[in-house]
């Protein structure tokens, strides 16, 4: 009868000790798993911080022409393309539009237009992106229909215009980086027509006061 009690206690012992050990291993293995989470969790965070980072730096790298609106009006530039030639890759021309430059900053909230002014020298295709690296997916080109105009003079102009407003407001120092992307295709190579010719760009900015 006592060794049956024994047994019987023994056995008991046993059942504690293993349940102990189950919990013991089951707690261990969640501790692994909440340490093996964070770990991820930790690597997609820093791949997506360093990803924007990336994508900024890219954005803001050979900003060829910086122009500050402080006050309502008109403003143009050209863009020198120097020799342009056929090729399979885009040319790349970056500019930047800010309303402060230094200490000087516009008082009044300002909004802008932009519109783009060639000649028709070449067959150039045109594509501008405001604050998107032009290769990033779902990125927006801004001049999506091109127009051909003639003017008094009898020459004959290709006009793109942005249909958007932008807003400056003048309590902050604003900057929008725009890029704008030119297309030559190589199949131009053959035709010795263009080898000579020039092509002028002429970006227009329109500003004026925004009052309530």
């Amino acid at each position: 009868m006592l060794k049956g009690k024994y047994k019987l206690k023994i056995l008991n012992k046993f059942k504690k000790e293993n349940i102990a050990y189950f919990e013991e291993k089951k707690r261990f293995v969640i501790v692994i798993l909440v340490m093996f989470l964070i770990i991820f969790i930790a690597v997609k965070l820093f791949q997506i911080a360093y990803a924007s980072y990336e994508s900024t730096a890219k954005l803001n790298a050979n900003i060829e022409k910086a122009v500050y609106i402080l006050k309502e009006g008109g403003m143009e530039f050209n863009i020198d393309l120097n020799k342009i030639e056929p090729s399979p890759d885009p040319y790349i021309y970056k500019f930047s539009i800010s309303n402060f430059n230094g200490n000087k900053h516009s008082d009044v909230d300002i909004e802008y237009s932009i519109s783009l002014t060639t000649t028709t020298n070449l067959p150039l295709t045109y594509e501008l992106y405001r604050n998107e690296n032009y290769d990033d997916e779902n990125a927006t080109n801004l001049f999506k229909n091109m127009t051909v105009k003639q003017d008094i003079d009898g020459a004959w102009y290709n006009y793109l215009e942005g249909k958007e407003q932008y807003y400056f407001p003048y309590e902050e120092d604003l900057t929008d980086i725009y890029t704008l992307v030119i297309y030559f295709k190589e199949e131009n190579k053959m035709i010795t027509d263009y080898a000579d010719s020039i092509e002028n760009i002429e970006v227009k900015l329109d500003s004026h006061q925004v009052t309530e």
